[in-house]
């Protein structure tokens, strides 16, 4: 079962890679916070009952609940709701996606003995989703399409960080979260700061910033 949730979590990058639509992009981050949860679940639960109830926190409640809901809520006021001018076709992408998952699987077939300590599973599907969301942070165009990317980065660092779990302080896990919360807080004003600066929030506006100059 646990197998199972961790490839159908690494599948719902596929869905990222293949749609424009910013709504769409956070709805599956929705979904990934409830998988990430039934991983801990069947994975973890008898193990820690103390690193269980901390990491259904930061599952449920802050990656299935808050930040999506954070994130909608910029998605409707800035009105940005497609990334249809990628750099690449939305077709190619899920097919250069496709292959990076294909390879975690054939990852996770293989025992390494220097990370012996780490489910092969976890190992291969968490790398693939970090390369796939590195790939989307590349091609897309749209800074919201970019924070949901890297949201998803954080979520694939958070399932390789699962399968070393007994080995992790929960003051690890409170730093990644704590790490996350900021970046996307500050990520949010900077997508209402440009959206009130410029008619689009298209990354190569990013280019046209610059530092004030004062006076002195």
């Amino acid at each position: 079962m646990e197998n199972a949730l961790i490839i159908l979590f690494g599948l719902t990058m596929l869905y990222m890679a293949a749609t424009s639509r910013m709504l769409a992009h956070i709805r599956i981050l929705c979904l990934q916070g409830i998988l990430l949860f039934l991983i801990c679940y069947f994975g973890i639960a008898e193990q820690s009952k103390l690193g269980f109830l901390f990491l259904a926190f930061e599952t449920l409640i802050v990656k299935a609940t808050v930040i999506p809901m954070f994130l909608d809520k910029i998605v409707k006021k800035t009105h940005e709701y497609r990334d249809a001018e990628a750099n690449i076709p939305h077709f190619y992408c899920l097919f250069i996606s496709t292959i990076i998952l294909f390879t975690g699987f054939l990852v996770s077939d293989f025992n390494f003995p220097a990370i012996k300590m780490i489910n092969p599973v976890y190992f291969g599907v968490s790398i693939s989703v970090i390369i796939i969301s590195l790939l989307l942070i590349t091609i897309k165009n749209k800074i919201i399409t970019n924070i949901l990317s890297f949201i998803t980065m954080e979520n694939g660092i958070f399932l390789l960080s699962l399968s070393v779990v007994k080995e992790m302080p929960i003051i690890v896990n409170l730093g990644v979260l704590l790490d996350l919360f900021i970046a996307v807080f500050i990520l949010g004003l900077m997508v209402n700061s440009i959206n009130k600066k410029f008619d689009g929030l298209e990354v190569t506006h990013l280019s046209d910033l610059k530092d004030c100059e004062y006076d002195d």
